[in-house]
């Protein structure tokens, strides 16, 4: 699967893309799921001061909403993301370090051909001993929920190890949701 440049922001706790969420609330249409769902309606608000200079750009030239500036910087000094990179062992000098966002990336779209399987939030930390991968997962009504994580686990050790060259310690999954969306695969 190729990524997207898009894919590679990190996901709500329910899976929904923040870039889709972003998209829909500037547009006014909100889908089922981002109007029910406690982890859309909060990321929702949090974009508000952004929706609304959005809206009001497309009105009447652009004046930020009071507060807009620190409502982002927030934000943004709250994302861990930019700050953490996961080292490469290698040969020879020098070094190579690869940021934990697009270790993420890379565990999402290998868990994508787990059938049944979603991964949303995925961090990675290292240790002295190898790699910590924490992630929550969707699973389909209609997948064993043990197989269906044993297999998700097996794919982001293996590309861990095997295109990472890293040992893993531990992959640990958080199933927060388990859904019947028809087709039994996402």
């Amino acid at each position: 699967m190729a990524v997207d440049p898009s894919d590679v922001h990190d996901r709500l706790p329910c899976a929904n893309s923040v870039d889709a969420l972003l998209r829909h609330l500037v547009s006014g249409a909100l889908t089922e799921h981002e109007s029910a769902c406690p982890y859309c309606r909060e990321q929702a608000e949090e974009l508000r001061p952004l929706v609304t200079a959005v809206r009001q750009s497309d009105e009447q030239r652009v004046t930020a909403p009071t507060g807009l500036v620190s409502d982002v910087m927030r934000v943004v000094r709250a994302e861990r993301r930019p700050g953490r990179t996961i080292v490469l062992d290698g040969p020879g000098p020098g070094g190579t370090e690869i940021r934990e966002s697009a270790v993420a990336a890379l565990l999402r779209a290998s868990v994508d051909t787990v059938p049944g399987v979603v991964v949303g939030r995925c961090r990675i930390e290292q240790t002295a001993r190898g790699v910590v991968i924490r992630a929550a997962v969707r699973v389909a009504l209609d997948r064993p929920i043990p197989e269906a994580t044993a297999v998700a686990r097996s794919t982001m050790r293996a590309l861990v190890e095997e295109r990472l060259g890293l040992p893993v310690v531990r992959v640990d999954l958080d199933v927060v949701d388990v859904r019947d969306n028809g087709d039994g695969n996402r």
